[in-house]
């Protein structure tokens, strides 16, 4: 009990908040060419409030990289959802490579990264080194969610088939000095490498550099042209980049993109996964939620024309409210993506993609001669083939995430006293409309 008036307290504090607006990817990318060289730490100082963008602290970017949150808000649901949802999982997977590589190579900390002086080995490293993402008050226990850290344990987090595994995924050597590969893999990574450099005009860099390997391999699937996971860079920034890594290894060369990569996660990415993440329902039911809430209405409509046309007494007009709170406040909430009946058990629907992930995750070891095109994911068709009813009514899994359910409880009371509020006014000017006594 004493928890739960300070939770009713915070959810009556904050009962005018907004979910996220959509956030186009056009939009956050003309945004951020214009300004390439953004500050982001003023622009999280900015958006510091608790609910800053529809967002509160606890499901910010940088707690959920950190993985201070729970399902269904983690790291491994904001890849899937970049991956099934935006299909442009690309940014996300090479920020967690760059995290990951920054704290491979302190800890390796190669004698000569450089094969000559680098242009901009200086304090701007400290913006982007590995103290800025070691928030330890962000891990947060909760039941049945990942309490491993996302850079220690990022396998087991990141636990997708072979297509979906993002570059860093691979087994290293001891040294922790390159990929352990397959040669023929590794030569088709490097000679995309140096036709890159060469297209560019820019010298192939030193292969005896630390991380050479692995450098080349990014650049191959990131960087070069017909990358498999190509960034969205201008020719500046590739350029720039080039430059950099064709002379050291250092995490400070990928400076000139890490920066456009991040403000497309923090401010388009991040915003956007929240507002899908809020939904509780699939689309089937939030169609069927909406066509419930019209058909209340529409049925408290009706019956307070008749019983006002009638001979009846007014009292018996006071009953269509009950058809107009339930009809507004259904048809609110699943215009917000929600659905009252799961909220009311804190119930969210499996995503289409995770009805059969055991199932794909199998298939997906044994044949490894799948393109990984989205198209080629074997849930799509098993979706689509899926009975209507079966989709409304499909498997359900609690939401383990607190901040997400808070969310969820301001949403659901907002609509409950728009329609309540509604009804009122509605029941107040029928009652006031005199009888018809046609029958």
């Amino acid at each position: 009990m004493s928890g739960f008036i300070p939770h009713v307290r915070e959810i009556i504090t904050n009962i005018n908040y907004r979910r996220p607006d959509y956030i186009s990817a056009n939009s956050s990318s003309n945004k951020s060419s214009r300004d390439p060289s953004m500050d982001l730490a003023q622009t999280q100082s900015k958006t510091s409030s608790k609910y800053a963008q529809g967002i509160p602290d606890a499901l910010s970017f940088d707690n959920i990289i950190n993985g201070g949150t729970c399902p269904p808000t983690t790291v491994r649901e904001f890849m899937k959802y970049l991956e099934c949802v935006e299909r442009a999982p690309e940014n996300l997977q090479f920020f967690l490579w760059f995290r990951d590589y920054t704290l491979r190579f302190e800890e390796y900390k190669p004698s000569d990264p450089f094969s000559t002086p680098p242009a901009t080995a200086t304090s701007e490293n400290k913006a982007f080194g590995s103290s800025e993402y070691q928030n330890d008050s962000a891990v947060r226990f909760c039941d049945g969610a990942e309490e491993e850290r996302p850079i220690n344990k990022m396998k087991s987090i990141m636990d997708f088939p072979p297509q979906f595994i993002a570059p860093w995924e691979t087994d290293f050597d001891k040294e922790g000095s390159s990929l352990v590969e397959v040669p023929s893999a590794q030569t088709s990574y490097r000679m995309i490498a140096e036709k890159t450099f060469d297209r560019a005009g820019i010298k192939i860099p030193d292969p005896d550099l630390p991380y050479r390997d692995e450098i080349d391999r990014i650049i191959a699937i990131y960087i070069a042209d017909d990358g498999s996971r190509q960034l969205n860079l201008s020719s500046r920034q590739r350029t720039s980049l080039l430059e950099r890594v064709s002379t050291t290894t250092h995490p400070t060369a990928f400076q000139p993109i890490l920066e456009t990569v991040e403000y497309s996660l923090r401010h388009q990415a991040h915003p956007n996964f929240i507002r899908w993440s809020i939904c509780n329902g699939n689309k089937p039911r939030q169609i069927f939620a909406k066509c419930l809430g019209v058909i209340l209405i529409t049925s408290g409509c009706l019956y307070a024309i008749l019983t006002t046309l009638s001979n009846m007494s007014r009292g018996w007009r006071a009953f269509s409210a009950i058809f107009w709170v339930l009809g507004i406040s259904t048809l609110y909430a699943a215009l917000q993506g929600m659905c009252v009946v799961l909220h009311g058990l804190h119930h969210r629907h499996l995503r289409p993609w995770e009805l059969w992930e055991s199932e794909e995750s199998a298939m997906y070891l044994d044949d490894k001669s799948n393109s990984g095109k989205y198209e080629d994911y074997p849930w799509i068709k098993k979706y689509e083939k899926r009975f209507i009813i079966r989709k409304i009514f499909d498997r359900e899994v609690w939401v383990q995430e607190p901040a997400l359910r808070q969310i969820q409880d301001i949403i659901f009371l907002q609509a409950l006293l728009i329609g309540l509020g509604a009804a009122a006014i509605f029941t107040v000017i029928f009652l006031a409309v005199p009888g018809g006594d046609f029958f």
